[in-house]
């Protein structure tokens, strides 16, 4: 009869090495967990953190605005005010002329010095009982006759062909008198515009006659 062939003995199974797979196992996941929570956590803290920048930005100009804002509500000392001096008044400034003012100004000008020209000199009444004497803008009235008048003196200006007299005394003292005056060959006439002078206003306003006074 054949022999039955034996059964290999099965060796009995060590507990321990069991135990020390689970553990195994057990602390591997433990390892992947915390890795995993680790890959979790950067990518969080990477997206959040421009956020979070954006933001503290943020704080920090409204900081500084509201620095600003109070820097502004304060108001500096007010300094005590000076009294300012009257100062002169300043003169205004000149248009300057359009061509047609600067020709009519220019006109007058020439005027004006035609007829100093030719009111200087010695003029005799056309009515008699007054003569008249202008140079340099001075001019005299004197009276003729025994019961004349007192002689009127003063000064005057011209204006175109308006003549302004002036009294430095009595009669009528600071007086003023505005005459047109006329030229006709070798006599002149004063037309009155306005005089304060009653003597001056009832004398002038006549024809006077050129008195060649050089013989």
């Amino acid at each position: 009869m054949a022999k039955k062939a034996k059964k290999p003995i099965s060796k009995p199974k060590k507990k321990g090495s069991s135990k020390k797979k689970k553990s195994n196992n057990i602390i591997t996941k433990i390892l992947v967990i915390i890795f995993i929570l680790i890959f979790v956590a950067f990518f969080v803290f990477k997206f959040t953190r421009p956020s979070n920048e954006k933001v503290a930005n943020k704080d920090k100009v409204s900081q500084v605005v509201e620095k600003q804002d109070k820097k502004e509500d304060v108001k500096p000392e007010e300094k005590p005010k000076v009294e300012e001096k009257s100062k002169p008044e300043e003169k205004k400034a000149k248009t300057p002329k359009t061509k047609k003012e600067e020709k009519k100004a220019e006109k007058k000008a020439v005027e004006t010095k035609a007829v100093e020209r030719s009111i200087q000199g010695t003029w005799l009444s056309t009515t008699g009982g007054a003569v008249l004497t202008m140079k340099d803008n001075e001019y005299q009235l004197d009276f003729m006759g025994v019961d004349s008048d007192k002689q009127i003196i003063g000064t005057y200006s011209v204006d175109g062909d308006l003549i302004t007299f002036i009294n430095k005394k009595d009669p009528c003292k600071d007086a003023k008198g505005l005459y047109e005056v006329k030229f006709n060959k070798h006599e002149i006439g004063f037309k009155c515009k306005s005089d304060e002078c009653t003597k001056r206003r009832a004398t002038l306003p006549t024809e006077w006659e050129w008195l060649d006074t050089e013989e």
